[in-house]
């Protein structure tokens, strides 16, 4: 590889900085010096590499320069040979410094980098109230540290790849060698060596090329807490983190799992089971009452009490669609002013969602296109999924929700049953890394229960998820076997 040659790899890109300087008295070397700007740290450069690189010339004397002195007596920091064009460039882009002996043509890396990144701060996806406030940012290797920081110990195994052709980006599978199933490890290991795309720039992206066949219902965590991935590691489950990505991925999950909060953690166990009561009903609130409603309202008013039934009635008189249309019309209002509020300050975002969708529907009923009793259905049923954890869930439930009114439209209660049982089937047959994404429902039992639903006592977690068949089931004590 000579300079013409190096020149070339980075004749496109104006922001790699070619610098010639001269070292040694006797025996004179030129060293060509190649970065590229604002990726490394300019303190270092300037006060460790200039000085070792003078220190190091004025040692050699008349000796040869060869790869081993260098290595041997060249002080720099990660130093190493690079061998090809592929490791030059992914090198000087990730932030190292390249050092070019001319004279006998040697090119090695010293890892310098300091990339634009901020500091460790509390989240803004996740409300954290007593818990520790030292969350993910997008560099992978403080990320790591966070994590490494609360499990001490030498049985954490940190696996790294690097994905996308162009944009070569870092991806590390954690996982803890003595507890995590080795089956599900090494399925996760291939399907991330298997990937081959240009780019990976998102850990969703990441998720669905390690999933390959999309589904309805999500099939990973995610959270951008520390704590909250070093307790997935310790109940057998695998951490994949993607470099530029303030969040980690959670495999595998299960529907369960993607209604706990890490918060739930740091309160009483009765109140955090409460909680979590909370979200299973405002599960099924959001996805199931309009289409109950719609089954009731349209085809079963036998089943509604007469003074509500005539209030119903009374509030329909005069409106221009069918219970469904009207369904159907205010569920995608309401969608839209839940979209708008995602793009919005956090501030007001979540309050126009819903007051937003309230005062159209209030506009609405003045002017005779829905009625008071529809509204309040739909609205519930929205503010339902305010209780997600996991916001990939409200995705699904806005989906399953048209689903469900559209059984319930034509069928009535039939229809509702219907939907429900064809979406339990659907749950029944989904599969992550070979386990069951209904794992409580196939397997019965008291303890299964009380560990997916209620947050049992610390004094209780005696023993790790039995789905995953870990290495060593016991979290703590003597193995009872």
């Amino acid at each position: 590889m000579d300079e013409q040659r190096l020149r070339e790899l980075f004749h496109k890109s104006p922001d790699v900085i070619f610098q010639k300087f001269c070292f040694g008295e006797e025996n004179k070397q030129d060293v060509l010096l190649i970065k590229c700007e604002g990726m490394i740290d300019n303190e270092a450069l300037n006060h460790l590499i200039y000085e070792r690189l003078e220190a190091f010339f004025q040692h050699l004397g008349q000796r040869p320069l060869t790869n081993e002195i260098v290595i041997e007596r060249l002080h720099a920091p990660s130093l190493t040979e690079v061998q090809n064009a592929q490791e030059i460039i992914s090198g000087v882009f990730s932030g190292k410094l390249l050092l070019y002996f001319m004279n006998e043509q040697l090119l090695f890396s010293a890892d310098i980098s300091k990339r634009p990144q901020r500091k460790p701060e509390e989240t803004t996806a996740e409300v954290v109230v007593n818990g520790p406030r030292d969350d993910f940012i997008e560099d992978i290797t403080i990320n790591i540290a966070l994590i490494r920081k609360r499990l001490r110990t030498n049985s954490l195994c940190i696996e790294k790849f690097e994905v996308g052709r162009r944009t070569l980006t870092t991806v590390a599978m954690l996982y803890i060698d003595d507890i995590a199933n080795e089956e599900i490890v090494n399925g996760v290991r291939e399907k991330i060596a298997n990937i081959d795309v240009d780019a990976i720039l998102s850990g969703q992206q990441l998720m669905e090329l390690i999933h390959k066949s999309p589904r309805i219902f999500p099939r990973h965590d995610y959270t951008g807490r520390p704590d909250f991935a070093v307790h997935s590691l310790l109940s057998g489950r695998i951490v994949v983190i993607l470099d530029g990505s303030s969040y980690v991925n959670i495999v595998p999950a299960n529907l369960f799992l993607l209604l706990k909060a890490a918060e739930d953690y740091d309160i009483t166990p009765y109140f955090s089971s409460f909680e979590r009561i909370m979200r299973v009903v405002g599960l099924l609130i959001a996805t199931f009452i309009p289409a109950l409603w719609l089954a009731l309202t349209t085809f079963h008013q036998n089943q509604i009490p007469l003074i509500l039934l005539a209030t119903v009635v009374e509030s329909r008189k005069g409106l221009p669609f069918p219970s469904a249309v009207e369904a159907i019309i205010m569920l995608l209002i309401f969608e839209l002013f839940r979209e708008a509020g995602l793009r919005l300050p956090i501030a007001i975002g979540q309050t126009l969602s819903v007051f937003g969708g309230l005062i159209i529907g209030d506009a609405a009923i003045r002017a005779g296109l829905t009625s008071p009793a529809m509204l309040v259905v739909i609205a519930g049923s929205t503010i339902a999924t305010f209780t997600f954890v996991n916001q990939s869930l409200v995705g699904m439930v806005s989906l399953l929700r048209i689903f469900s009114l559209v059984f319930a439209a034509f069928l009535g209660l039939y229809g509702f049953l219907l939907s429900i049982f064809i979406i339990l089937i659907y749950l029944a047959s989904v599969r992550v890394f070979g386990i069951p994404y209904m794992e409580m429902a196939a397997n019965l039992s008291l303890k299964n229960i009380l560990t997916a639903i209620f947050r049992l006592s610390a004094k209780k977690y005696t023993t790790r998820p039995e789905m995953f068949h870990p290495n060593d089931a016991y979290r703590k004590g003597d193995n009872p076997s």
